[in-house]
């Protein structure tokens, strides 16, 4: 078992053998990281994923697919872009960003996971009637 957590929260790698029980299978929504280790902005990216998968621990899934390695996965979501996110709930695709994102835009994208997820945990609380 891997105890180094220096870097954080080590994302979790995807193959074409895990895809569907890790992303299409989830009770949580997935972001999932489309990136390939020649792609400079997939590697200048890291850090800034690295924090927004700490903040959506046990509310989303944010696994890496090294596209080099598993092209099935590439050629069924018609991947030709890197890097690539594609955002999934229920089991369907329901968003994706293409091409280097500032840390903005990431964390943009991972609001809607923080707002829908908070709203499903506690629906009774007072806070969350804003009539």
């Amino acid at each position: 078992m891997d105890n180094s957590q220096a870097d954080g929260i080590k994302p979790v790698q995807l193959t074409d053998a895990n895809f569907q029980t890790e992303v299409i299978e989830s009770d949580l929504p997935v972001l999932v990281d489309m990136w390939a280790p020649w792609c400079g902005p997939c590697i200048e990216m890291k850090p800034t994923l690295r924090l927004v998968t700490e903040e959506l621990t046990g509310q989303a899934k944010v696994p890496e697919l090294s596209i080099d390695e598993n092209p099935f996965i590439k050629e069924k979501y018609g991947i030709d872009r890197y890097p690539t996110l594609l955002i999934f709930r229920n089991g369907e695709e329901v968003d994706r960003l293409s091409g280097e994102k500032t840390e903005g835009e990431l964390i943009e994208a991972r609001s809607p996971f923080l707002s829908s997820s908070i709203e499903a945990e506690d629906d009774t609380s007072p806070r969350d009637k804003h009539d």
